[in-house]
């Protein structure tokens, strides 16, 4: 296989049952975790992301200095950060695969993307029309934080425009506009107190959404999938004690645009690992689970109204084909 190769995971029965088996909790909003979906060799790949993390934190920012001679650093973006805010965010090892990394690496991480896609399969089933709002990814990258680091209250769906004084500041790149789910894939336990930390968990450091007055701590092979729009801003409390780590991966919307740096590749010319490229897979992956569960599970009281629902939501957009093909089942 290709290192970046943007295969998903093949949906036999065997792996459709697994996805319909996946434990969930429902926060609410549409913040969902999905329960132990993976093991994690924790003690690896911890190792490996302390051994990467510098090298990524110091090539992620350029520095420079303003007219009052403040050093200031840019990200990936060219958004500004002050050199105190450098030291307090999450160092994230953008391209987790690259043409060196080793395999044992690559098979861990191409593991987690069949956890995330599975987990994805099973929201779309919860939320079924976000499957119209996923037309491209980027495959995850790892964050790692110490302790004293923390992320800020944000959006994954903004892009930094504002308009002041009869001026209008329009971002050049625009890729978080089109993002539509966020997905984590916790690495690592949180604990409630340092009195818990083992030298493999975290203290602080939960995941808040305070619209939704959601907060949570991560549970060592937890997916949490969640929008990325205003009402879901969330953020990460400090961490208090121990180390962070987590995957993070967006799903998308929307044609490409070369003038706002929005360009997604064909799956088979992707030459990185985190490139946006087209998922080509999810819609009929998605009617493959819904087939699996008419013709497998539609004696069942639950699975008869989850069904009626369904087609009645989805054939109440215009236009949409409803991919249940499951019509005949739900009028019976």
């Amino acid at each position: 296989m290709k290192r970046y190769e943007t295969d998903t995971p093949e949906l036999t029965d065997e792996v459709l049952e697994e996805i319909r088996q996946l434990r969930f909790t429902d926060l609410g909003g549409g913040v969902v975790v999905f329960h132990n979906v993976m093991d994690v060799d924790l003690e690896f790949i911890s190792k490996w992301i302390d051994k990467n993390a510098l090298a990524a934190h110091q090539q992620r920012w350029k520095y420079d200095m303003d007219i009052n001679g403040v050093v200031y650093a840019k990200n990936e973006d060219g958004n500004k950060f002050s050199i105190e805010q450098v030291e307090a965010v999450p160092v994230r090892v953008l391209e987790p695969v690259q043409d060196g990394t080793e395999q044992e690496v690559v098979d861990i991480i191409r593991g987690w993307e069949d956890a995330i896609y599975k987990s994805l399969i099973r929201y779309i089933d919860m939320f079924p029309l976000v499957v119209g709002t996923i037309w491209w990814r980027n495959r995850g990258h790892v964050l790692r934080y110490d302790s004293g680091k923390y992320l800020g209250l944000h959006n994954d769906n903004d892009t930094n425009y504002r308009a002041t004084g009869g001026e209008r500041y329009i971002p050049y790149g625009q890729v978080g506009a089109r993002q539509t789910v966020a997905v984590l894939l916790y690495i690592n336990d949180c604990v409630s107190s340092r009195d818990e930390l083992d030298g493999t968990n975290y203290s602080g450091g939960e995941l808040y959404f305070p619209y939704l007055n959601i907060t949570h701590q991560a549970k060592k092979g937890d997916v949490i999938i969640f929008p990325t729009n205003y009402m879901a801003s969330h953020g990460v409390n400090t961490v208090t004690g121990g180390t962070r780590y987590a995957y993070l991966e967006f799903f998308s919307q929307g044609s490409p645009d070369i003038n706002t740096r929005i360009e997604v590749a064909e799956p088979d010319d992707v030459q990185t690992w985190c490139m946006p490229h087209w998922i080509d897979t999810v819609y009929d992956d998605y009617q493959k689970y819904c087939t699996y569960i008419a013709n497998n599970y539609s004696h069942s009281a639950e699975y008869a109204d989850r069904q009626n629902v369904l087609v009645r939501n989805l054939e109440g957009e215009k236009g949409f084909i409803n991919p249940l093909n499951i019509g005949s089942h739900a009028d019976e």
